[in-house]
């Protein structure tokens, strides 16, 4: 049985994932366009690494690499998920079952385990997140899915949202949502140690933004930056909103706090900066897989610092891991350090 550290030692786990997100598009990475406060505000409180990488430069494999701790290669996880093309058998297109999952590893040291948002790990009941160590999931299981509900052409991106725990309820803006289960998720669980997934779809495409938010960047000739703009900021406001849920709870000083982007900003279609970096989004220059990168643990992890060196989301398991009282070994080959 994995080994459990002292009940006071053992901190919540909040993992924020952005989608897409520009490297140039934070505050606390030089943006000087959109406003950003609470992603600073989380930034000021813990260390910014200014060498922190994804391990691979579209969703999908990404994500596959964070949750399991090991290059996702190793396992054949090297693109996007195709489930529907000649050639390709469905009952693959996933996570493969064999792999172990943070969710499954937190799971065996007692945390509850929560998915908020976007899994795109594959949507056979092989992949589902509840099979893969998550004990609640609210969300969606593909790549993308629309912020308001919408008739017409786009109409194929609004599926239902799935709720393991009630009734799930329409969607207003997703963005909005997803802050709103994540809150919700952090005050169920309160009482316990808990591993929170807040996995944004912001601001992938499509292209869509609240009026409220959009006059905030009205100044913005370019529609679609105008709209990019409006997309972060409102993914900014609910960041804050978790982080104020901590602070509620009396969780913060208590809770890791991880925030990053999948991979970086797919320049030709969300109209996302990279800057200073060269490349975006499906390539493997800078641009495509360094990202915005924030770790905050009070009096832990030492605040208002930055960390020079490379760091990658395959460290988040073996990091996770051990900050929960866990035990890793040999035979897990897992390719990150804590």
């Amino acid at each position: 049985a994995p080994s459990r550290g002292a009940e006071p030692d053992r901190p919540n786990i909040v993992l924020i994932v952005a989608d897409d997100l520009g490297y140039g598009d934070v505050g606390f990475a030089g943006s000087t366009q959109i406003r950003t406060p609470h992603l600073d505000r989380l930034a000021s409180g813990g260390v910014v690494f200014a060498q922190g990488y994804v391990t691979a430069p579209v969703c999908s494999p990404s994500r596959a690499g964070l949750i399991t701790g090991r290059n996702q290669v190793r396992f054949g996880y090297d693109n996007n998920l195709v489930e529907e093309s000649p050639g390709f058998d469905p009952e693959y297109a996933g996570l493969p079952a064999g792999e172990r999952t943070l969710a499954d590893r937190l799971r065996d040291l007692d945390y509850v385990t929560g998915l908020i948002g976007k899994w795109h790990l594959g949507s056979r009941p092989q992949f589902h997140p509840l099979s893969r160590g998550f004990a609640e999931f609210w969300g969606f299981l593909g790549g993308s899915h629309n912020y308001f509900p919408v008739e017409g052409s786009e109409k194929a991106l609004d599926v239902p949202m799935e709720c393991s725990y009630g009734p799930s309820r329409p969607i207003t803006y997703l963005t909005d949502d997803i802050g709103e289960e994540s809150v919700r998720f952090v005050r169920r669980h309160a009482g316990r140690p808990f591993f929170l997934y807040a996995s944004f779809n912001a601001p992938h495409t499509p292209m869509q933004a609240r009026e409220e938010d959009l006059r905030l960047y009205s100044h913005v000739a370019d529609k679609r930056r105008r709209t990019y703009c409006a997309m972060v900021h409102r993914l900014d406001v609910t960041v804050g909103r978790i982080l104020d849920a901590l602070d509620e709870a009396g969780l913060a000083g208590r809770t890791l706090v991880t925030f990053i982007s999948d991979n970086g900003g797919p320049v030709n279609s969300n109209a996302s900066l990279n800057a200073p970096l060269n490349g975006q989004k499906g390539i493997l220059l800078e641009g495509g897989v360094r990202v915005p990168f924030v770790m905050r643990w009070p009096g832990t992890l030492p605040a208002g610092s930055a960390f020079p060196f490379q760091v990658s989301t395959l460290d988040f398991v073996p990091t996770y891991v051990s900050a929960a009282g866990g035990t890793l070994a040999a035979a897990d080959e897992l390719d990150g350090v804590d």
